[in-house]
């Protein structure tokens, strides 16, 4: 999964906007998938 993907998962499971908080919490996801 890219980060890109982790963050429209995210932001669909949340019902969040796409915002700079959303993109962070992505990336730290990212990261522990790593």
């Amino acid at each position: 999964m890219s980060l890109e993907e982790t963050v429209d998962y995210l932001a669909e499971e949340l019902d969040l906007e796409r915002s700079e908080h959303v993109r962070e919490v992505g990336q730290s996801v990212a990261e522990l998938r790593d």
